[in-house]
Formats: C-alpha cells, sequence, structure tokens
C-alpha cells in the first residue's frame, strides 16, 4: 500500500466515525449506515480525478437522509456536513469549469425542493420553500464559501508556479541571449571580413586586370598579372565560402575610420573609374556616416566586380531632412562571368541602413548598369522600442486572477446570502399578509360549522411559523394557525382545529411573552 492510499483509507475513516457515531445514536438501521460509508468511499476515491461527482454523491445523499428523516429521528443530517465542506474545498482546487459546479449545485437543490414536496405532501408548500430556502443559506456556508476559499488557493498555486517558470524562463533568455551575443560577434567578423579584406581583394583583382592590358609589359609579366587577377577572384570566393559560415545574422560594425572622398580616391588610384559629388554640408551623427561610409564602399566593391571597365558616379547629398547617397556604375565593356556571391554584401548593407532609421533600394537601371539609392535621416532612426516580457504579462494575468479570486472568494458568498435572504424574507413578508384572517371574521367563525363554511372566511395561506407545541392537540385533529394582523405587529395567533370535516376548536395562542389580549377588550 502507498502513501496515496494510506492517505485515502485515513480520510474515509476519519470521515465514517463521524457518521457512524451520529447514526449510532440515532439508532439507524445497518443498511443506512453502510450506504452512508459506500458513498463515502466512491467519494474519497473520486475526489482526485472527478471532484464534483464526488461533491454530487454526498449531496444527493444528505439530501434524501433530510427528506425521508423529516420528523423522524433517523438520519445523519450533520456527520454528513464535514464530507461535504471538505471534497467543496477539493472541488475547488481541482476543478477549473465553473459552469459544472454551478450546475451539480443547482441540480441537487431543486432535486431537494422536488423530492420533500413529493415525499412529504401533507406538508403545506409554503412551509417547504421556506425551508428550502433555509437550506440554501446554509449551503452557501457549507459548500460554496467552502469552494471559493479553493478556488483562491488553486489561483495562489498557479501564481506560485507560474513564478518559478518565469525564473526557469528567464535563465533560458539568458541563456539565449550569450549565445545571441556570440552569433552579433561571429557577424562582425564576418561585415569586417567581407567590407574590409573583400574590398582590398577586388582592388586588387583590379590592378592586376589592368596590367594584364598593358601593352608596355612582357608576357611573362602579363601572364603573371593574370595568374594573380585569377587567385584574387579565388580568395574571394573563398573568403565569400568562409562569411557564409561564420554569418548566422546580421549586424552593424564599426568601419574604417576614413572619409568618403579618400575611400573614392583609393578606389580611383587603384584604377576604378570613379567620380564623387558631394553637395550640402548637413552634420551627420557618427553611426549615419558610418553607414554612408559602407554604403559606398560596398558599392564600389560591387562595381569593381561586376562592371569592370564600366564607369562609376557617387553622389552624396546632405541636407537637414535627409543624407542621400546615390551610387551609379554604367555596364561593364566585356562579358562577365557571374559569380555566386550570394548577395549577403547587399542584404547587410540594407540591415544597416534599417537599423539607422533609412530605406535603401538597389536594382538594374533600364538603360544599363546598377543603381544603388539610399536615403537616411542626419540623425539617425529612433531605437526600436522594448519588447514586453510575454512572462511579465502571464504573471501580471495570474496575480490578476488571485486576487479576483479573493474579491469572490469574499464577496460571492456574501452578495448571494444577501439576495437569498431577501427572496426568503420577501416570500416570508407574502405568506404572512396572506394568512391574516380578521378579528370579525375570527368572531363571526362558530364551533360546529363545516370546514367549506369556514373557508370562506379564511385568508389563502396559513402561517409559516405557528406556535404549534404550546396547545396539546389530540391525534385525529387537524389545527390550522392564522395571524390576526400583519407579521411583527401582534403577540397572538388563531387556532382553528378540526376533526372528521368540522370545526371543533377555536382558541387564540400567545406567540411572544405578552398575554394576548382579545380584540374589544380594553
Amino acid at each position: 500500500m502507498n502513501w496515496t492510499r494510506a492517505g485515502d483509507l485515513g480520510l474515509w475513516a476519519g470521515l465514517s466515525s463521524l457518521v457512524l457515531l451520529e447514526s449510532g445514536a440515532r439508532n439507524d438501521p445497518a443498511w443506512m449506515q453502510a450506504i452512508c460509508l459506500a458513498v463515502l468511499a466512491a467519494a474519497v476515491l473520486l475526489r482526485r480525478t472527478r471532484p464534483v461527482i464526488a461533491l454530487s454523491l454526498v449531496i444527493a445523499t444528505e439530501a434524501v437522509i433530510l427528506t425521508i428523516g423529516l420528523g423522524t429521528t433517523l438520519g445523519v443530517p450533520v456527520a454528513l456536513i464535514p464530507a461535504i465542506s471538505l471534497l467543496s474545498y477539493v472541488s475547488g482546487r481541482r476543478e477549473t469549469q465553473l459552469r459544472q459546479f454551478v450546475l451539480m449545485a443547482v441540480a441537487q437543490l431543486a432535486g431537494l425542493l422536488i423530492l420533500g414536496l413529493v415525499i412529504h405532501p401533507d406538508v403545506p408548500a409554503a412551509e417547504a420553500v421556506l425551508s428550502w430556502l433555509l437550506l440554501l443559506l446554509l449551503s452557501l456556508l457549507v459548500v460554496v464559501l467552502p469552494w471559493l476559499i479553493g478556488r483562491y488557493r488553486a489561483q495562489q498555486v498557479l501564481l506560485a508556479t507560474a513564478g518559478w517558470d518565469r525564473a526557469e524562463r528567464i535563465e533560458r533568455e539568458h541563456r539565449m541571449e550569450i549565445a545571441q551575443e556570440r552569433l552579433r560577434e561571429r557577424s562582425r567578423i564576418a561585415e569586417d571580413m567581407h567590407d574590409s579584406v573583400g574590398h582590398e581583394l577586388s582592388l586588387i583583382a583590379l590592378r592586376a586586370a589592368a596590367l594584364e592590358v598593358d601593352a608596355d609589359l612582357p608576357e611573362r609579366h602579363r601572364r603573371a598579372a593574370t595568374e594573380l587577377r585569377e587567385a584574387a577572384a579565388t580568395a574571394t570566393e573563398r573568403l565569400g565560402e568562409i562569411i557564409g559560415v561564420l554569418r548566422d545574422g546580421e549586424a552593424s560594425v564599426v568601419p574604417a575610420q576614413e572619409s568618403v572622398a579618400e575611400l573614392v580616391d583609393r578606389a580611383a588610384a587603384s584604377g576604378l573609374a570613379v567620380k564623387l559629388v558631394q553637395e550640402g554640408a548637413a552634420e551627420l551623427s557618427p553611426m549615419v556616416d558610418r553607414a554612408v561610409h559602407r554604403i559606398v564602399q560596398e558599392s564600389l566593391t560591387n562595381a569593381s566586380k561586376h562592371a569592370p571597365g564600366g564607369e562609376v558616379t557617387v553622389t552624396v547629398t546632405r541636407t537637414s531632412q535627409a543624407v542621400e547617397v546615390r551610387v551609379v556604375n554604367t555596364a561593364a565593356d566585356e562579358v562577365v562571368v557571374a559569380s555566386n556571391s550570394g548577395g549577403r554584401g547587399l542584404a547587410g548593407l540594407a540591415e544597416r541602413v534599417r537599423l539607422v532609421g533609412g530605406v535603401l533600394s538597389a536594382a538594374p537601371r533600364s538603360t544599363g548598369g546598377f543603381e544603388v539609392l539610399a536615403r537616411i535621416p542626419p540623425a539617425g532612426g529612433k531605437p526600436e522600442a522594448p519588447v514586453e516580457s510575454a512572462t511579465a504579462d502571464e504573471r501580471a494575468t495570474v496575480r490578476r486572477n488571485a486576487r479576483r479570486g479573493l474579491i469572490t472568494a469574499v464577496a460571492a458568498p456574501m452578495a448571494i446570502g444577501s439576495v437569498v435572504g431577501m427572496v426568503a424574507l420577501g416570500y416570508y413578508m407574502i405568506v404572512g399578509y396572506s394568512s391574516v384572517l380578521r378579528p370579525a371574521d375570527y368572531d363571526a367563525i362558530q364551533l360546529g360549522q363545516p370546514v367549506d363554511q369556514v373557508e370562506q372566511r379564511l385568508p389563502t395561506m396559513q402561517m409559516l411559523d405557528p406556535p404549534s407545541g404550546r396547545l396539546a392537540e389530540p391525534k385525529d385533529w387537524s389545527c390550522r394557525f392564522y395571524r390576526p394582523d400583519v407579521p411583527f405587529s401582534a403577540t397572538y395567533t388563531y387556532r382553528l382545529c378540526f376533526r372528521g370535516g368540522v370545526l371543533v376548536a377555536k382558541d387564540i395562542v400567545a406567540t411572544g411573552s405578552v398575554q394576548p389580549t382579545p380584540e374589544g377588550t380594553p
């Protein structure tokens, strides 16, 4: 036997002992005790997987016992209450569907009222309804309140679990940030290799091509220049492969500390037909200035690689609203073998421009050649808004639900009790006003009159709380009680007793500590 089963057995033994003690004191039959013990055993076993069903079994048993044992000494109306409260708490802890609990409670209460009216037809309906309303008020303390406490406790546990989940998620996010920082560093290395080394290799290939077509050089030197150009091209391809391995994302890097004019002059000295046009003198932020440098550097590298012999025009226009960089190259003078560069340079360039709040476009021109155009705010773009933590939102939601659960646990029983109390009071007042027998009608009723004649003067209802135990009544008498005035205004009632369909007694019965004063007596 494991600890779970041992706990179940102990719980069943504790609840069963209460039933046996009360049932033994009432001398209940053995079959009734056996049914109660069997129901408790089933409820204990079902409380983990089907808590609402377990609760409904015990409540149904209690309802049947209350109905059958009404007016007798049989039954255990008190011993099952601890089991009902405990199972209500467990149901609140484990059952997340409010609809199932509400449906079960409504069905049990309606069944109790219907069963009472069917089994005890001799009890006046008004008295049965009032008793049912009192039981409804009691069920708020015995059933609803423990269920709400269990529901609130479940919200607390959920909040604690969400806190641990958040801690684990923060740890995972920290590890991910470390991994992303490594990837960003690898991306920076790839960018440096592409922008700096790749640019220099392109210039070497461009110079070697110029030596290759120089007629003043001997044939041996021109072949060496050809080999040098081919080696530079091969090195560029190998560099692209290495960059593809290193780069897992795009990241902005700090370029070489040289101006755009110096960059263009260096490219022109290498044999590239390039011209620089600068307009405006607006001051640029450091990040925007670096981005402009990278745009020109990448465009010149692509022009020397894909359009050798073509002319390149670099135009940088600075205004207070934006800086515009336009790099245009004409078509190549000779057929160029397509290289598998993958477009990583332009992709990284577009990401860099986006990070500083600008836009970049790169496309072939209709007249031939290629054009790169970028527009960037001089001060750069706004930093990206921080991303809200999904874990923080989840924790806030759980806390909000826990607070609502606490408010519900306190306010709901009070609100429901107030409503039921008002309904019960209203029903009591309606019955009270409908059971008033005026003193003149009472005086007009005579002993020996048949019941049909007497009922012509009687009100539609009888009292809900008659003082039936203050006067002895023979077993063959059927007595009715009526008020002489509206509720809470008189200290006596009228009693009319019938036997064999004939009025045999009419009395004035005191309902308080003040002796009744007959009508018309000073």
